[in-house]
């Protein structure tokens, strides 16, 4: 039996397969989760109460339409989704929300990077922080690949914005698909450990796909590096957020995963 407690990034409709493999949690996308009725998300509250589901993390926190690092960014229609979607994510149990939302926070032409990363900050400190404080719901800055993202790429660049901001609501996911495209550092997570508060999974070898037993990834370096920094002693938890394995389905796909960690 591990010591983590895993969850797969799924929508709604696939919360009975995400039970039946033995997972502990669903993580959902907080963006499209803000276009929910109050009766929707009652309903969806009851459900979850029958049948055990447990809705604990949420990702895309921020829609690509709001732009955080531009000129003359609004950020009050921002405040405004924010109110509305972790309202709704508080009421259904969510205790993190992820920040990669890379169409929001990349930064364009004319930006400088070290610009584009104050802004950043100014956001997170001012905007993200009391709205994470005001419903419990902390945000994870999830570190992307140099493909997807120009900013927030490395561990040690979230650790920068994370300690420059420097409120308990804004911490640090590690996405170790993103950390191994990037070719990151294992000492920045050893580095940043007091603030990692969720982990991603896929495999990078077979781009992106399922975790799956034999696939050709040693999966018990992550395993091992976060029992190292006392991961696994306080959230423990750890999410795959994959693409579908050649020839699988989901249900396939989410047991193999269960299989490739559940004794490492």
């Amino acid at each position: 039996m591990s010591d983590f407690r895993f969850g797969f990034t799924r929508w709604f409709d696939n919360a009975e397969i995400v039970k039946n493999t033995g997972a502990d949690f669903q993580e959902v996308n907080l963006g499209k989760l803000s276009d929910f009725s109050d009766e929707e998300i009652d309903a969806l509250i009851a459900e979850a109460k029958e049948k055990g589901y447990s809705y604990e993390a949420a990702n895309c926190m921020i829609p690509g339409e709001y732009k955080l690092t531009v000129d003359n960014a609004d950020y009050a229609e921002v405040d405004k989704y924010l109110e509305n979607a972790l309202s709704k994510a508080q009421r259904l149990g969510i205790k993190v929300v992820v920040m990669g939302s890379s169409g929001a926070r990349n930064y364009p032409d004319g930006v400088s990077h070290e610009t584009a990363t104050e802004r950043l900050v100014c956001f997170l400190k001012n905007h993200v922080a009391p709205a994470c404080e005001k419903y419990g719901i902390v945000c994870a800055l999830e570190n992307l690949s140099y493909g997807e993202s120009n900013i927030l790429n490395t561990i040690d660049e979230s650790l920068a914005v994370v300690e420059a901001v420097d409120s308990p609501w804004v911490k640090i996911l590690v996405d170790f698909y993103h950390f191994g495209f990037n070719k990151d550092s294992l000492d920045s997570v050893r580095k940043a450990k007091d603030h990692i508060v969720h982990i991603h999974v896929a495999s990078v070898v077979n781009k992106r796909q399922y975790p799956a037993p034999n696939d050709g990834e040693d999966y018990s370096v992550i395993t091992d590096l976060l029992r190292e920094i006392g991961y696994d002693k306080r959230e423990g938890r750890i999410s795959f957020e994959a693409h579908m394995v050649d020839g699988q389905n989901f249900p396939d796909c989410a047991a193999g995963s269960m299989e490739a960690f559940k004794n490492l």
